[in-house]
């Protein structure tokens, strides 16, 4: 069998100073600089003479699926890789632009289009220059772990109720009042790593955690730790290593660590946390053991979800808060929505709340290998169980991809409270996730049963 071939690419999608970055509710949203690139890396698997797909991750807060259908569209048009093969996803950095309006905080994007544009079609030209630059590979796979950066962030109380844990970084937040945090971590990393002659020369890198250490009190653009996991590994691998980070289900794990108050914000914090996770990158590297590359599968899926429903009282309450912002605007926060933003988030909701929406979840079978794409930000504990149940000997799960549809969290969160399963918060019903993870096992039995 004739061996896999493999592209690899990177682009800088940094726009100009200017752009609304998206992330944090702010007062002033428009960006003031760059503290380092934004960039799309795309990599394109090969059969000799058979199919190709692709995964490629731009470090943006999000991608919706209207972007991801231009950006498909582009790929049509400039290269012969199927565009349905193609698996897009964003590594959800706070200090990104805007592409879409975010939420119910409307950007002004119209006059933006042109660079909105600019950076889709530039991420969308990484699949192009990867597909031209196809050579044959081998492929390989490690595992480390790395337990020391990453942190459930929601903290349940004595008295039984749930606190955030970034409320640690406030002066008055008092540790001896939390009992534990309420569910896991997952602290695995796992490392696809492409060889060529038989040295590392790229990897796709695969771990859990919000890249959201730099929050509403930066204005500068930055990819957050991911950027920090690449510089690190290309100064250990070469300069010329290729670094793929595809984050994992995190929508309810960060950095803080509500024991330690050192555990805080800023580029300092961010290099820190990068250059670990670089470190149990690189270990993960030096482990990898051979699979087997083909054959070459992709499955799709639209998944019905049902809206959360609004009541009357939300309603009401909506309507009372959005009079009182009118007279006194929100002011902007660092972590965290105010009630304005709620208040017209439900009013929004009520309006289609009896309209399900089709939502994509996507698999991509790489011999022994699965990348997993899913849309919103997704509780740890599903990613933990897809890896769990999968037939494949290795799950590489990203969030964020395809579109995005905000948090999911476990049914069991939705009793515990707190900032996640909130209305507004959420959007969709409490077994939305349990669907995202039974139609990635469908499509993961589908893909290993042929």
């Amino acid at each position: 069998m004739s061996k896999l071939l493999v592209g690899t690419a990177t682009v800088d999608i940094t726009p100009p100073t200017g752009m609304p970055m998206v992330g944090n509710f702010r007062d002033d949203y428009a960006a003031r600089g760059k503290h380092d690139p934004l960039c799309a890396k795309a990599v394109v698997f090969a059969e000799p003479g058979g199919i190709k797909a692709a995964r490629v991750v731009l470090d943006l807060c999000f991608i919706d699926g209207n972007n991801v259908a231009v950006m498909r569209q582009y790929i049509a048009d400039h290269c012969d890789v199927p565009p349905q093969n193609v698996m897009i996803g964003a590594t959800h950095t706070h200090s990104g632009p805007a592409t879409s309006p975010w939420l119910d905080f409307d950007f002004d994007l119209d006059n933006m289009r042109p660079q909105v544009e600019t950076i889709l079609t530039k991420a969308a030209s990484s699949v192009v220059l990867a597909n031209e630059k196809l050579v044959p590979a081998d492929l390989a796979v490690g595992r480390s772990s790395e337990d020391r950066v990453s942190f459930n962030r929601r903290l349940r109380r004595k008295d039984g109720s749930t606190q955030m844990n970034w409320e640690a970084l406030s002066p008055d937040f008092d540790p001896d009042e939390i009992d534990a945090p309420w569910g896991t971590v997952d602290y695995e990393m796992l490392c696809l790593t492409i060889e060529r002659d038989g040295q590392p020369a790229a990897a796709s890198v695969n771990f859990a955690l919000h890249p959201a250490i730099l929050a509403g009190d930066n204005w500068l653009y930055s990819a957050d730790f991911p950027g920090y996991v690449a510089e690190s590994m290309q100064k250990t691998l070469g300069e010329d290593f290729f670094c793929q980070y595809i984050n994992g289900c995190c929508g309810n794990v960060n950095h803080i660590d509500y024991k330690d108050s050192n555990q805080g914000r800023g580029f300092n914090m961010t290099q820190r946390v990068g250059y670990m996770l670089g470190a149990a990158a690189h270990q993960a590297v030096a482990k990898r053991k051979p699979v087997s590359s083909t054959p070459l599968a992709v499955a799709t899926d639209l998944v019905c979800l049902e809206h959360a429903k609004i009541t009357d009282e939300q309603l009401d309450w909506s309507k009372k808060v959005l009079d009182e912002a009118a007279r006194n605007p929100p002011k902007g926060l660092v972590d965290g929505l105010p009630d304005a933003y709620y208040a017209k988030t439900y009013l929004s909701m009520f309006e289609k709340q009896d309209q399900p929406d089709q939502v994509e979840v996507m698999s991509i079978r790489i011999g022994e290998v699965a990348l997993v794409g899913l849309p919103g930000e997704i509780f740890c504990e599903f990613g933990i169980d897809i890896k769990r149940r999968s037939p494949a000997a290795y799950t590489l799960i990203g969030e964020l991809c395809g579109d995005s549809i905000g948090y999911v969290p476990t049914k069991e969160s939705f009793v515990q409270g707190g900032y996640e399963p909130m209305t507004g918060t959420t959007l969709y019903e409490e077994e939305a996730g349990n669907k995202l993870t039974e139609a990635v096992m469908s499509q993961l039995q589908r893909l290993y049963s042929e």
